[in-house]
């Protein structure tokens, strides 16, 4: 103890008399460790046991099942009687939660009352054993109750407080979605970044409606815990069996389940979008690969740097290692005692590092939270409820902190003081040596070399991609979105007490009326109905067969259906050929000029048979982005054909007159229609702006990625700015005596400046 203290007083003394090398050290230490901290935050909030998915390294995730028939290939999540079957029997499960994803919802303390957006998930009693809330008061509701229907629900604790202030929350009631429940029970706030488990209102998966694809398809998934992490293959395999019997009846089609069930890190860290169950999936051991990269460049870069300062700052220290090697100190004692005192600056910078983690965090949450993945409709970024502490102290965050501080010690230190105690006490004691400063003005560049070219190899990985994203975001999309907006006209839940029966001629003259009102607004330029809610940049691929050739072409099949007439194409900007769009039936679609090129080469392409459907060409449209930050992609478009559009749910598509913003036009529209359009069983539900799905849409697939690449990029730059500064500050220091030599002999401080410049300018050549 006493020789640790010794070495840590004797430390602190050489810090306190080089105090500008101390501060370039601890800044350099303090950023790296930062940037570790940060990635081993956001990977133990993906992957780690958080309150309440304490369980995590022993649970199964279950998210989709692929159908193959004959109309071709199929992935969607699945209906509770699937997760039944698959799961019955099987060995080693403890415990099944089947939920859906959390989504808004709203919620009234009385039907009259006014209503308030919550986060609602539906789930069984499964959920309480595969993840452990802390009940406040109260207590679940059980499995039977889920089985008999019995209104019952789980809510959080800010939500008690928003409806019901200090008053006792159980026992009393909530509608939901024009639903009557009672609550059983109030747990301890869920952070929404643990975006499974997170809701404010937990109700029985038994009240969603299912079968609509029959079955087995339905909105569904299931968090499977194991007895234990070894006996994940032995429940695969037996998940396996059971979906081989159920293909064994089956006539016509086939279901699989796309590699799954996996383990919960599997799924998140191979998911390109977590919220996503069909998105694609990449090898887990990629990631784990880029993770490792990751951390390379982070520790590397000013490892690089500071070795380049240690270097420098060894020079002035020759004559001492060399009159404590005079006086029988052996080399192993001196370079221990040399990496203990960049230790102790580690230690320091560590510190710093760990306090400037949270505050770029708390700085830059959403980016955080973009990072995570984590889907942001459920974040209120007006407050801070989710940055809870106990979600980013913990042991294996600071162990890796801690390996990180000893790995960047070991690496920036060990060379060029192995270097500097390996020289003989001659060398060192050199008069020569000893005025100059050790080395030549050649060798003294060596280290600045290395940063420089460090910068360009790691700055090129970096920026090269983020060129090649803002390069493609800059390719026009192929159709116009500004000024376009979804609006939904929904039914009240026929449970409402306001709820009346209807006959399809009332549904269709009620939506007729709708329409005609929202067409009659002073602020509506134009507009047309979907079917859905989907966006022009989002699409699925499939593989389309020319029907005249032998030829196929994977390519973006649209998924939404547009009315297919001038007014539709007037609003989203898309120029076709031929203009003349009459007579259009249901086996009619438009094609991007790159699928008539492939198929039809110079013919005319108008009028001919495409696809396995045997689809008629009726127009050619320039190529469409899938996505802002890809390059465009040959597409298809159908169109609806009939009149699904006066069915329960109306969705629209609408452009407002030029030189409305987006807050005017939802503001007026809401506030002029929605008793207007109280009609039968219709309400006006949501107005939005287009752009918002693009943006969406966007986060999702890339911006997590070209955030993360910009952030690495300014890192690695300013960290290669602060070791070139300090070092060359550190020899400019140590070139006093040449300089001064230099101007004792006639030259000018110009001509001394340009001889500097030109050496960093041959150096960075």
């Amino acid at each position: 103890m006493k020789k640790i203290r010794q070495y840590i007083t004797q430390s602190w003394q050489i810090i306190k008399q080089n105090k500008l090398y101390s501060f370039f050290y601890i800044l350099g230490t303090a950023l790296a460790i930062s940037m570790v901290m940060v990635l081993a935050i956001g990977y133990n909030l993906r992957i780690g046991n958080i309150y309440p998915e304490v369980n995590r390294d022993r649970t199964l995730v279950l998210n989709s099942i692929q159908r193959t028939n004959e109309r071709g290939v199929s992935i969607h999540r699945l209906t509770t009687y699937a997760i039944k079957k698959l799961i019955s029997d099987v060995d080693g499960i403890e415990a099944v939660s089947i939920q859906d994803f959390s989504k808004k919802s709203d919620v009234q303390k009385d039907v009259l009352s006014a209503t308030k957006e919550k986060i609602v998930q539906y789930c069984n009693a499964g959920i309480w054993e595969v993840n452990q809330f802390d009940f406040i008061t109260g207590k679940p509701f059980t499995q039977e109750d889920v089985e008999s229907t019995i209104p019952k629900v789980v809510i959080s604790a800010s939500t008690a407080q928003s409806f019901f202030g200090n008053e006792p929350a159980v026992g009393q009631n909530l509608w939901i979605d024009y639903k009557e429940f009672t609550i059983c029970g109030v747990i301890k706030d869920v952070s929404p970044l643990v975006y499974v488990s997170y809701a404010d209102i937990y109700r029985p998966s038994s009240f969603k409606e299912e079968g609509f694809f029959g079955d087995f398809l339905g909105e569904f998934s299931a968090q499977i815990l194991a007895k234990s992490s070894n006996d994940f293959d032995n429940i695969k395999a037996q998940i396996e069996e059971n979906l081989a019997k159920i293909n064994n009846t089956l006539e016509g089609e086939k279901y699989s389940l796309s590699g799954g069930p996996q383990s919960f890190k599997e799924d998140n860290l191979t998911s390109e979008s977590i919220h996503d169950y069909d998105s694609p999936k990449t090898s887990d051991s990629k990631h784990i690969l880029q993770l490792i990269i990751i951390v390379l460049v982070i520790i590397m870069v000013p490892a690089i740097n500071m070795s380049g300062i240690i270097s420098t700052e060894m020079e002035d220290r020759e004559a001492e290692v060399g009159i404590r090697k005079a006086f029988g100190a052996p080399r192993r004692k001196l370079l221990y005692s040399l990496i203990n005192e960049n230790l102790l600056l580690s230690f320091m910078g560590g510190i710093l590092g760990i306090l400037l983690s949270y505050l770029f965090i708390y700085i830059g949450y959403q980016w955080f939270v973009i990072f995570l993945k984590v889907p942001t409709y459920t974040m209120n970024f007006s407050s801070f409820p989710w940055l809870e502490i106990e979600m980013f102290v913990n042991y294996k965050v600071l162990f890796v902190t801690i390996v990180s501080c000893m790995l960047l010690n070991l690496l920036s230190s060990i060379i060029p003081q192995y270097f500097s105690t390996k020289k003989s006490v001659v060398i060192l004691l050199k008069r020569d040596n000893m005025v100059k400063g050790g080395k030549s003005p050649q060798g003294k560049s060596v280290w600045i070399f290395l940063e420089l070219l460090a910068v360009f190899v790691i700055t090129w990985m970096l920026i090269d991609p983020l060129y090649v994203l803002n390069y493609q975001k800059s390719i026009p999309n192929g159709f116009e979105y500004k000024n376009v907006y979804n609006i939904s006209i929904s039914p009240i839940a026929y449970k409402s007490p306001t709820y009346k029966m209807a006959t399809m001629e009332e549904r269709i003259k009620n939506s007729k009326i709708i329409i005609g009102l929202i067409k009659d607004h002073p602020f509506v330029e134009n507009v047309t109905i979907n079917h859905g809610m989907n966006y022009l940049g989002i699409s699925t691929l499939e593989s389309v067969i020319s029907k005249s050739s032998d030829d196929s072409l994977q390519l973006k099949y649209q998924s939404i259906k547009m009315i297919l007439d001038k007014t539709t194409f007037a609003l989203w900007g898309i120029k076709t050929t031929p203009e003349n769009l009459e007579n259009i039936s249901h086996n009619d679609v438009l094609i991007s000029k790159s699928v008539a090129e492939k198929f039809f080469g110079n013919e005319q392409a108008i009028g001919k048979r495409i696809g396995n459907e045997n689809k008629r060409v009726i127009g050619i449209i320039d190529d469409i982005k899938s996505m802002e930050y890809e390059q465009v992609a040959p597409i298809i478009i159908s169109g609806i054909w009939d009149d699904r559009s006066y069915m329960s749910h109306i969705a629209l598509s609408l452009k407002s007159k030029p030189g409305i913003s987006d807050a005017k036009f939802i503001k007026t529209l809401t506030e002029d229609l929605s008793d207007k359009l109280k009609i039968g069983n219709m309400y006006l539900n949501r107005i939005s702006p287009y752009s918002k799905g693009i943006e969406v849409n966007n986060n999702k697939k890339i911006t997590a990625q070209k955030n993360t690449y910009t952030i690495l990029a300014c890192f690695v730059l300013f960290n290669m700015f602060l070791g070139i500064f300090a070092t060359f500050w550190l020899q400019s220091k140590k070139r006093r005596g040449e300089i001064g030599l230099r101007m004792a002999m006639g030259s000018s401080k110009k001509k001394v400046s340009r001889m500097f410049v030109m050496e960093s300018v041959k150096m960075a050549s």
